[in-house]
């Protein structure tokens, strides 16, 4: 690229020259957002290369860019982290990140270099934590300017992870690609973890556990029709439903062995609290109760003495000592305040000493208040393009979405159990529990004495718990999406919200009219379109 300058020498004479200036270096760097939010993987460089990688993704688009420009470099190939959602490891990711940039492009350290930074989720936090550590570096290098900065879905911090302006150049570029339906930049990543490997560990079982709740879900449950009966024929009819809730205990015992085998971490701590105690004895002892009610069915489900009736079914079952165990899990009295399992998560989350939750930091999907008004932000709603507006559920997500945000801001003592308690309503469908109710409501009917005042609690529990699911339910899911059993991840679930709505500020470089990030990161290019 040439130049012409005038020149003025000291004996007043004035000369023109050209002179052939090299513009800067572009260097676009990619940064990973978290691939374990939940911290269970332990793996140092979890979020790679890979995590960019896909049939039609941003990376390709802007990779597809380098041809057309002098001087630009595109840079994803060694940078890693563990992807952890925790403070300590996203800055020293960032620590990284500025180690591989000094290793890498060594030999251009004395050259004018204008890096452009894309970082998905929590991968703009790693961003910010790397424009204040450099900043303090003397070493960093003084012809080196941030150009530009691509935050896709980047939850944007009050406390932690700030823009530090020093290093950004004066035209600095901030885009900002946002979903309104990703929860994870809403609300799930205010929540920065610690020790939660140690509560789900590689989480083992967790397919068996699957699979067992899909055996019950998918289970011809005809024979219990005959319950209702006036009498229970001895050689069909009662061994099919012995038969019947065999199998239902063998698969619940599989569940239950997956839940023990996960939390038995909690016995050794060296300072277990006195409710973790209380709730590994309650599962152990209900684990233990379930083995045997599955052996006993197993025995009697083929020429039981004594026939099959439903005052025999409720005998084999058991249920004056297992009613009592389930009560003190699901105890509740009249709110999300006073229930027992909601107020042991609380404790697993937030016990000082060995709680799970770091920092609670409420987030921002804006870096508004970060940029102070000093770079001019590019904003790009891609909300449109999730594939849930097309469910018209929008206004029922916003409930649902602000209800939670409310809870995160009035952070009292009931917040965090509301918060799982609003979680939890979304994936159980309300007349699903009025039909257990209902089957509960016979069984009072047939029973007398100490099992007959347990079943009446169970079901005074269940109709709390019952009201404020239809209450917290949000009815997030169109109809025609829970019956596609096609459809893996159904749209407007938690998990679809957390992850897919999140996820897709980084698959594609979006270059339509009301999404131009393509041109919005093309500005900001230093080195020149080639001819």
């Amino acid at each position: 690229m040439a130049n012409i300058f005038r020149l003025k020498f000291e004996d007043g004479e004035t000369k023109t020259v050209k002179a052939k200036i090299k513009p800067p270096k572009d260097i676009v760097q990619f940064v990973a957002g978290t691939t374990d939010p939940i911290n269970t993987n332990g793996l140092k460089h979890q979020a790679n290369k890979d995590y960019w990688r896909g049939t039609d993704n941003l990376w390709q688009s802007v990779k597809e860019l380098k041809p057309q420009f002098l001087d630009l470099h595109i840079e994803d190939e060694f940078f890693s982290w563990s992807g952890d959602n925790n403070t300590d490891e996203r800055t020293k990711a960032a620590e990284r990140l500025l180690d591989l940039l000094l290793r890498v492009y060594s030999n251009w350290t004395n050259k004018e270099v204008h890096l452009h930074l894309i970082g998905h989720s929590h991968g703009g936090n790693v961003i910010n934590q790397f424009t204040e550590i450099i900043s303090k570096k003397e070493d960093f290098p003084k012809h080196w300017k941030i150009k530009s900065i691509t935050y896709l879905s980047t939850p944007f911090f009050k406390e932690q992870h700030q823009l530090n302006h020093e290093k950004l150049h004066k035209a600095c570029k901030i885009i900002n690609v946002h979903n309104e339906y990703d929860i994870t930049q809403r609300f799930v990543a205010d929540f920065t973890l610690k020790n939660l490997e140690y509560l789900i560990g590689n989480f083992s079982g967790k397919n068996k556990m699957d699979e067992a709740i899909e055996t019950i879900k998918n289970m011809d449950l005809s024979a219990y029709e005959h319950l209702t009966d006036w009498t229970i024929d001895n050689d069909t009819e009662g061994p099919a439903i012995w038969n019947t809730t065999y199998e239902i205990l063998v698969e619940v015992e599989k569940i239950m062995e997956v839940v023990v085998e996960n939390i038995a971490f909690i016995g050794n701590k060296k300072i277990v609290s006195p409710e973790k105690k209380e709730f590994l004895s309650i599962v152990n002892d209900l684990h233990t109760l379930i083995r045997a009610r599955k052996n006993r069915f197993k025995r009697n489900k083929e020429e039981r003495a004594g026939g099959y009736g439903r005052l025999e079914l409720i005998k084999d079952l058991e249920l004056v000592t297992i009613l009592p165990i389930l009560n003190r899990i699901i105890h509740v009295k009249t709110n999300v305040g006073d229930s027992y399992l909601l107020s042991f998560l609380d404790n697993v989350f937030t016990e000082e000493e060995n709680g799970l939750i770091y920092k609670i930091d409420d987030t921002s999907w804006s870096p508004e208040k970060q940029v102070n008004g000093k770079f001019k932000i590019e904003d790009f709603n891609i909300t449109d393009i999730d594939i849930y507006d097309k469910r018209k559920k929008k206004s029922k997500f916003e409930n649902f979405a602000k209800g939670i945000e409310e809870a995160v801001r009035r952070n009292d003592d009931n917040s965090l159990k509301e918060i799982v308690m609003r979680l939890i309503s979304q994936f159980i469908i309300p007349n699903d529990l009025d039909k257990i109710i209902e089957g509960i409501d016979w069984l009072e009917y047939a029973v007398t004495g100490e099992l007959d005042k347990q079943v009446k609690e169970v079901r005074r529990n269940l109709t709390v718990y019952h009201k404020l699911i239809k209450k917290y339910h949000a009815d997030l899911i169109a109809k025609a999406d829970i019956n596609n059993k096609d459809l893996k991840v159904k749209p407007g679930s938690v998990p679809y919200l957390a992850m897919n709505s999140h996820s897709l500020s980084h698959t594609a470089l979006f270059d339509d009219c009301e999404h131009n990030v393509r041109d919005a990161l093309i500005s900001a290019f230093s080195s020149g379109k080639k001819p």
